[in-house]
């Protein structure tokens, strides 16, 4: 089995940048490694992961986490996922699956969801992890350490894809200031 590394943390901590950096540091050749995103993830360039500060791969998009089997051939020794935790409850099988042919996977996404939850499948995920990095942001309100995720605008919808339209990176306190007096739509 091979190792499987998370990068996890609030909106706006750095995890894409973080993924797209342990692909760039890898020493196998393009040809051996692919990168992954979710279909639904429609921010920036279709094809490309792509970071809030402008940083770029080359990504295969999938609707769901069983669409990864078909694109791992021969030849691919790692695999780089961006929003792990939009791509369903059979995510930790396939990542599973896919460790046991031998292929290193380095996943990063959203640990809880704006309501302060975890997030989908992440807790699995992290506890499956032999490597885990935990990022965090700097809270839009005072600067400090943001392990939350605030939305701004939107609605209820759990899954919103959006970005700093929708949501600000907030600490504990700032956070629960926000979800007890949310501001107004609009």
């Amino acid at each position: 089995m091979s190792d499987f590394t998370i990068i996890y943390g609030s909106m706006f901590s750095g995890k894409t940048t973080r993924l797209i950096e342990e692909y760039n540091n890898s020493p196998l050749p393009d040809t051996e490694k692919i990168a992954i995103k979710p279909l639904l993830d429609n921010r920036y360039a279709a094809h490309r992961i792509s970071s809030h500060g402008g940083l770029q791969l080359p990504g295969h998009r999938v609707s769901k986490a069983e669409e990864i089997y078909p694109i791992c051939n021969d030849g691919i020794k790692e695999v780089y996922i961006d929003e792990i935790q939009f791509l369903g409850k059979s995510i930790p099988d396939v990542v599973l699956g896919i460790l046991m042919q031998g292929i290193k996977v380095v996943a990063s996404g959203l640990d809880r969801d704006y309501l302060g939850r975890p997030f989908g499948e992440m807790p699995r995920l992290i506890r499956m992890a032999n490597q885990k990095i935990q990022l965090q942001a700097k809270c839009f309100v005072c600067g400090k350490a943001a392990h939350y995720t605030y939305r701004t605008s939107g609605g209820e919808d759990l899954v919103l894809v959006g970005h700093t339209d929708m949501y600000e990176s907030r600490c504990k306190t700032h956070w629960e200031e926000g979800m007890r007096h949310p501001l107004p739509e609009g």
